[in-house]
């Protein structure tokens, strides 16, 4: 069920509208539940009953390590709910992959091996909800989560439909504690809320699927394209997968907000990062803090000297590639990611200084963050292209030494779209140093709606496109 949808939009009315009719706060849990089950079925019925599989697992493993004092007992709990998982996350999103792989390595030895293509149905959202359910067993193994004791709070935890598929990935120590209280209804909660996914709305119908159009275009046959328009394409992808992404968090946040639930900021507008270390601090932020806290914090983080920091990171970063998609380009893009992590710790400069120094002019700053889009640039080629020659493809042509055919067309609305990111960007700048802060001005904020409103009229689809994250 696409958010973008007179479906979705009508679902979440009635949801909303019984919600808030039953003055009973357990029944009203049930209903999120059933709602959220059935949000879910509408991709594919059977696939409800991994998510149930999960539930059911981490809140055993939970109940176990909860009344255990015995540490080996609790250290099983939690081999259990990571095997489990990260077992069911391996068959379903990565079997083929490994199949293939495997073909392929043994092909290089001069030996054959019979193609194996197993039928297997990606799981919507299945990447998200199994870090979000380990989160809450790492977190109560480390006894810094109290164990939930109710199944109906656990399984909601779980499957609450506005981040399900796609994420904000939301933590059993934030969110959990949320089911404890007495949600009332708020008409500033419903204005913010109404106003967050207009928004993201707009964001996605206007912008990311108007620049689609030209990023399939240029990655679909990137031979005919000189540079150019290889850079028009590029930057428009980083754009669309942008206002793709945070369209589907800003949905669902909003679309929480509404029903009395926080759920956690996913995008602190990346491209004004001055560095990559701060576009990692602004760009998906669920995951990136979710891959350092359980995955580069275990391995040693920092601690154990350059050598092992450098390892650390490149291991997160090239299991955060894989978390995006079965693929070699993903696991190339994670590898990309953590070498210029590394060379930031390396040489740090604009590459990796934590923060700008207030004394740094703008002209500095806008230097800083446009050599770190250019960066993120050339790492999202390797996001989007299907292939590794594709994407050698694009690089050759973005840095003038492919094709110099500049006969290639793309059309027009790309540019003012790409704009329209650009302003909201720059909006942003002003507002974090306290220049000008639009979303206090009444009449801007008017100006602001009408156009999300008049946006979504007029670009709306009667099928639009699915968001990018859904694969993942």
């Amino acid at each position: 069920m696409n958010f973008a949808t007179i479906q979705f939009i009508s679902f979440y009315v009635v949801v909303v509208c019984l919600y808030w009719s039953i003055p009973n706060r357990r029944l009203r849990k049930v209903l999120l539940l059933i709602a959220s089950y059935y949000f879910y079925m509408s991709w594919n019925a059977k696939l409800v009953t991994l998510i149930l599989a999960s539930t059911i697992l981490d809140f055993t493993a939970g109940r176990v390590m909860a009344r255990s004092a015995s540490q080996t007992r609790r250290t099983a709990a939690l081999v259990a709910s990571c095997v489990g998982n990260l077992g069911l996350l391996a068959v379903f999103k990565y079997a083929n992959f490994f199949a293939s792989s495997f073909q392929e390595l043994v092909s290089l030895f001069g030996l054959t091996a019979s193609p194996v293509e197993l039928n297997i149905v990606l799981p919507v959202g299945i990447s998200f909800y199994t870090f979000q359910t380990l989160s809450y067993t790492i977190d109560l193994y480390r006894r810094r989560l109290d164990p939930c004791h109710d199944f109906l709070d656990f399984a909601l935890f779980v499957a609450f439909f506005p981040q399900l598929v796609a994420g904000p990935i939301v933590r059993a120590r934030h969110f959990l504690p949320q089911l404890a209280i007495d949600h009332r209804w708020s008409w500033a909660r419903l204005r913010s809320g109404l106003w967050r996914m207009l928004v993201g709305l707009a964001k996605k119908v206007v912008i990311a699927d108007t620049l689609a159009l030209t990023v399939d275009q240029v990655f679909a046959d990137p031979q005919q394209y000189g540079f150019a328009l290889s850079w028009v394409g590029v930057v428009a992808f980083a754009f669309q997968i942008y206002a793709d992404f945070s369209a589907y968090s800003d949905i669902a946040i909003g679309a929480g907000r509404i029903l009395g639930y926080d759920i956690p900021e996913n995008f602190r507008h990346p491209y004004l990062a001055t560095n990559v270390r701060e576009f990692w601090q602004r760009w998906h932020i669920s995951l990136s803090t979710w891959l350092r806290d359980y995955l580069y914090i275990p391995l040693g983080g920092s601690r154990g000297g350059s050598g092992a920091t450098y390892r650390n990171l490149m291991t997160t970063m090239i299991l955060g590639g894989l978390w995006h998609g079965a693929s070699w380009t993903f696991v190339a893009w994670g590898l990309y990611q953590g070498g210029m992590l590394c060379l930031a710790r390396l040489i740090g400069g604009a590459l990796g200084r934590p923060e700008s120094p207030a004394a740094d002019g703008p002209l500095i700053r806008f230097g800083q963050i446009l050599f770190t889009f250019i960066i993120t640039c050339f790492g999202w080629v390797l996001f989007r292209a299907e292939t590794f020659g594709d994407a050698a493809t694009i690089i050759l042509s973005m840095v003038g030494a492919g094709n110099t055919d500049t006969s290639g067309t793309l059309r027009l609305s790309v540019l003012w779209v790409m704009g329209l990111v650009v302003l909201t960007h720059v909006l942003a700048a002003l507002r974090e140093q306290d220049r000008f802060d639009w979303t206090r001005t009444l009449f801007v904020r008017a100006v602001v709606m009408t156009g999300c409103v008049l946006g979504i009229l007029t670009f709306g689809r009667a099928h639009p496109s699915a968001f990018i994250y859904f694969q993942f």
